[in-house]
């Protein structure tokens, strides 16, 4: 009895292991992050990211829809607020080593996606990030409890679903001071 060919076989073996070993065969096959597992990491220092964070930051309503989607209401604060709350120096102008900075935003699929800290500068590119928690009134469902949001943005790449950290990551390869 023929079962197949030798790759059709090879295929067939590593998603047994794969599956054997816990791993996810596809990247969405992970499981959505809870709420106490998100965190913003700034210089070594960590934030947890809860309901309490959020509710002392203000909120921002956008209409924006991601591919054939009807566009939906989504709510949430804005990054740049949130890494405020976190320490970072957003509120004056970006100056020296600080240009080199990056904000590195992870999913539970571990796809990840960086903006330059100076595009997210109020002085600078000040493109609009959200990091949404509500699309339509509700909480969201598979792509929560957070997602990121680049209103701006013609297609939706830098949308992260199920964000698990955000890091703020010194680039600059010269010493500090």
């Amino acid at each position: 009895m023929r079962i197949g060919s030798g790759r059709a076989c090879l295929c067939l073996v590593i998603c047994a292991l794969a599956l054997l070993l816990g791993a996810p065969i596809l990247a969405n096959d992970a499981a959505p992050t809870t709420a106490a597992e998100v965190q913003i990491r700034v210089a070594g220092q960590v934030l947890p990211l809860n309901a309490s964070v959020l509710a002392g930051l203000p909120h921002i309503d956008v209409i924006a829809a991601a591919h054939d989607e009807a566009p939906s209401t989504w709510r949430g604060v804005s990054l740049v607020d949130l890494l405020l709350r976190a320490g970072v120096a957003l509120d004056k102008p970006l100056r020296g080593r600080d240009l080199a900075s990056s904000v590195r935003v992870t999913a539970a699929d571990n796809y990840q996606i960086v903006f330059a800290l100076s595009d997210l500068d109020p002085t600078l590119g000040h493109g609009q990030v959200l990091l949404v928690e509500q699309r339509n009134g509700k909480p969201l469902d598979k792509d929560g409890p957070y997602r990121l949001l680049v209103p701006g943005d013609k297609r939706p790449a830098r949308w992260v679903r199920n964000v698990t950290s955000i890091e703020v990551v010194d680039g600059a390869t010269s010493p500090r001071p």
